[in-house]
């Protein structure tokens, strides 16, 4: 429990101060869109949202592991020899590569199936 704290207090708190401004910037003055006037009135639009959705996602997950990529760098170079940090530091590069890898595989995976089945619905974002 004591690892999780330390690493909450070493990555978590630097990682969201640095996302704060971006939460903030999000803000748009104006007043908000009514149900009756929402662009959602098809399954297509509800498919466009799902896709804009998931590119966020996606562009966030792939922030995310190069953050981390950097974090276990730092460590890797920190661990003076230490074997314990190496391997520490080893593992979080091979968890960010897996988690980049995942990423594309969830981005490229709906256009493959759609494109090997024919579907006419459009996986593709």
């Amino acid at each position: 429990m004591n690892k999780l704290k330390q690493f909450a207090l070493n990555f978590g708190i630097p990682v969201v101060s640095l996302a704060l401004p971006l939460l903030a910037a999000a803000q748009v003055p104006g007043a908000p869109v009514s149900a009756p006037n929402s662009n959602i009135n098809s399954i297509n639009a509800v498919g466009t949202s799902l896709c804009t959705i998931t590119n966020w996602l996606f562009y966030f997950l792939i922030l995310l592991a190069v953050i981390f990529i950097i974090v276990a760098a730092f460590k890797y170079l920190t661990a003076a020899g230490d074997p314990e940090k190496v391997k520490g530091a080893s593992h979080e590069l091979l968890y960010a590569a897996i988690a980049i890898v995942v990423g594309i595989l969830a981005k490229a995976v709906p256009g493959l199936v759609g494109s090997v089945i024919g579907s006419s619905i459009s996986t593709g974002c």
